[in-house]
């Protein structure tokens, strides 16, 4: 059977939302040059943030300081990449876990933007007891390792945590630079399973055309499957309706699908989009990052295929390289893995517009805020990887007393 494939182009990436102009297709360059997509949305004159550090590790927690505001080697600090400084209104060590409780309880009053937080191991019990106590009061943190302060190229990971944290604060770093004008909404939808392997969490996260975050939306955990299924409709309607009074109606909807859903699933989220959108065109795209599917490129020696690669199975299925080779070079080891990207024949957008959602998908890998060099995996499978990660982390009884403050539902506090 013949197949059939192209290259998709790396797209522009869009900065400062006020001019067309800010676009690069590099966005350490394009930051550095117009600033975030959100300059003029962001709406705070300097981000408020606390350092909670070990009293043995000052010197670290110097360096974390300095390296923020002033910089280290190429990184010219966190005001160069965001224009907007970026103010340490306290520092305050710990000795043991007792003490970490009581600092939180007392630094929330001062309702800081972000709090830093570092940690000897991250496996520490201290990691898990901050980020929950945190995230309860609805305050994103960012956990910083002593050996990641003390390791060469330590301006890299200065210019990923400060990336990181201005997501988890509420910007938008950048978006992709789209010359579509349409208004549609891209809907993550995925579940996760607690700890005990007894609860069971549903929740969505909702993107506009350019990749844009608008908020997550989740329920109480459910035991019963039953539950959850029925849950599933209610969560969807609510965030399009939600979705609706913040951007308008949507021109369409595409649903990315991040675990394989089951029969029952499928017909709870058609209930829900039948039901408050039923005249807005939509497609439900299952995106399997675990496909047994590999390409290979034999005109190479290195038979890697070039980034970008999307090769046609039907009118309705093809697989993505995210990873690959650019130009020559691969600086990863090992073959690419190869995402399959499957439109259910239950849409109803016609199958020719497969392609223009499969490239969607490709320009969605661009958009990873937890580092510059981050994993190259559309946001909305990242985002529901770590928003299932962080159901672990923290447990049922933290992440219920999260989503119900709703504090945090338009920030990427999970990155």
């Amino acid at each position: 059977m013949p197949l059939y494939g192209e290259i998709f182009r790396q797209p522009e990436l869009r900065f400062d939302y006020s001019s067309s102009y800010a676009k690069d297709k590099y966005s350490k360059r394009g930051l550095l040059n117009y600033g975030p997509y959100d300059s003029n949305l962001f709406g705070k004159e300097k981000i408020k943030s606390v350092i909670i550090y070990p009293s043995d590790n000052e010197d670290q927690k110097e360096t974390l300081v300095d390296g923020l505001i002033k910089g280290e080697g190429t990184f010219r600090g966190f005001r160069s990449f965001f224009k907007t400084p970026l103010k340490v209104i306290e520092e305050i060590k710990f000795s043991n876990l007792k003490e970490v409780l009581l600092i939180i309880d007392t630094i929330s009053a001062q309702e800081p933007d972000i709090v830093f937080v570092v940690l000897q191991k991250k496996d520490s019990q201290v990691y898990k007891l901050a980020k929950s106590r945190l995230l309860a009061n609805g305050i994103p943190s960012q956990m910083v390792t002593v050996e990641s302060l003390t390791k060469p190229g330590r301006q890299y990971t200065l210019e990923n945590l400060a990336l990181a944290s201005y997501a988890k604060v509420g910007g938008t770093p950048w978006t992709i630079s789209t010359s579509e004008d349409e208004n549609n909404l891209i809907l993550g939808i995925s579940r996760a399973i607690d700890i005990s392997r007894k609860h069971l969490v549903g929740f969505v996260t909702l993107f506009t055309n350019d990749g844009d975050f608008v908020f997550m939306n989740s329920k109480a955990p459910v035991i019963e499957w039953d539950d959850y299924v029925t849950g599933l409709s209610s969560l969807i309607e609510d965030s399009i309706i939600e979705y609706e009074r913040e951007k308008g109606t949507p021109d369409s909807i595409i649903v990315h699908l991040h675990k394989k859903p089951g029969k029952r699933e499928i017909e709870s989220i058609e209930l829900a989009l039948n039901s408050v959108a039923k005249d807005i065109p939509y497609a439900l795209v299952h995106l399997n990052e675990y496909s047994n599917f590999r390409l290979f490129d034999s005109s190479h020696p290195s038979y890697i295929p070039p980034k970008g690669l999307f090769v046609r199975l039907s009118s309705y299925e093809g697989l993505l390289l995210n990873d690959g080779r650019i130009g020559e070079e691969r600086r990863k080891i090992g073959m690419p893995r190869v995402l399959n990207i499957r439109m259910d024949k239950r849409s109803t957008i016609q199958t020719g517009e497969f392609n223009k959602i499969a490239m969607q998908v490709y320009e969605f890998s661009y958009i990873n805020w937890r580092g510059f060099n981050a994993e190259s995996i559309p946001i909305t499978l990242n985002y529901s990887k770590l928003i299932a990660k962080m159901v672990v982390e923290i447990g049922i009884d933290n992440w219920n007393q999260i989503t119900a403050s709703g504090k945090l539902r338009d920030k990427s506090w999970f990155l």
